[in-house]
Parts: structure tokens; sequence; C-alpha cells
């Protein structure tokens, strides 16, 4: 038998989930003006998806974190 182990970031995300962080990413862009097209959403964004994979799935949690990090 093949055993190989699954890391949480090897998931897809699903159509919810992008929902979810998207809703994260336009809070946090309109908190801290900053454009939705800017290379600094792209990062921030990055940056919501990465800690999404990593097991922080609370809206609040994403938010807070995604606020400290500018």
């Amino acid at each position: 038998m093949l055993e190989t182990s699954i890391h949480p970031q090897d998931l897809p995300l699903f159509s919810d989930d992008l929902d979810r962080l998207e809703k994260v990413l336009d809070a946090v862009c309109e908190d801290r003006g900053i454009n939705f097209r800017s290379s600094e959403a792209e990062r921030l964004g990055a940056l919501i998806i990465q800690l999404y994979r990593h097991g922080v799935k609370e809206d609040a949690k994403l938010l807070a974190l995604a606020r400290a990090y500018l």
C-alpha cells in the first residue's frame, strides 16, 4: 500500500473558501485605503490564503492577522 501524507496547503480551495477570503481581503483593503487591484492587495491576499491553508479558519482571526501584517 502506498502511503502519502496530505498537507493542508496541498488541498484545493473551493468557491466558498475563496468567497470568505475575498470578504476578509475586501474588509482590510477598505479599512486601510488599499486599492483592491494594487500589488499591496495582491500580497495581502496571498498572505490571507496562506494563513487559511495553515489552519486559520475564523474570519475574525484572519482579519486580525491581516491587519497586523500592514
